[in-house]
Order: C-alpha cells, then sequence, then structure tokens
C-alpha cells in the first residue's frame, strides 16, 4: 500500500466542494483605478501587500490605470478578503471575484 494519498480529479463546477472539503474555491483579487493617487504609491502600496518586484508591481499599477484594473493575485476566501481590505487601509480600491 503507497503512502502517498491517490490523485483526485476535481469538478471546478461544482460550487460546494469547498463544503465537502474536497477542492477549495479560488478567489481573485482585483485592484482598480484610483485616479486621485499617485502611481508610485500605488506601485509600492503593491511592492508592501504582494511582495512582488518593482517591475511587477509597476506593471499591475499600470494595468490599472490603463485598464481599469488589474488581476494582483488568485488566492483562498480569506487571504483575498485580508488583501482587499489591506488595500481599503491604504486609500486603494479592490475588489474579489470568483475564479
Amino acid at each position: 500500500m503507497s503512502i502517498r494519498p491517490s490523485f483526485r480529479h476535481y469538478d471546478r463546477s461544482d460550487p460546494w466542494a469547498f463544503e465537502r472539503g474536497r477542492n477549495p474555491r479560488r478567489f481573485k483579487v482585483v485592484l482598480h483605478r484610483a485616479a486621485d493617487k499617485n502611481l508610485m504609491f500605488v506601485a509600492k502600496v503593491v511592492m508592501e501587500l504582494t511582495h512582488f518586484g518593482t517591475a511587477e508591481a509597476e506593471y499591475r499599477m499600470w494595468e490599472a490605470h490603463h485598464r481599469g484594473r488589474s488581476l494582483v493575485l488568485v488566492t483562498h476566501l480569506e487571504r483575498a478578503e485580508l488583501m482587499v481590505e489591506q488595500f481599503a487601509d491604504r486609500g486603494l480600491p479592490a475588489s474579489i471575484e470568483p475564479e
């Protein structure tokens, strides 16, 4: 008998999978355009909260500035809620969307 757990295929279309403990749902953290904030401030906050490097943080900042929104990360619900709260504490609009 193998020590490894058997490989399971998860059905992403099953909305109750998380409650059954099979498939944790993933959520997107989306940063929105902050017209009243300095662009370098936005990049600095993204670097502080996500530990992205300078180039990646500036890419997210420019994407949010030009397109109106930028996908920052995909994670579980609790961490996504924490990230949105941390962005809000620094005056930046962010939201959570299901993956």
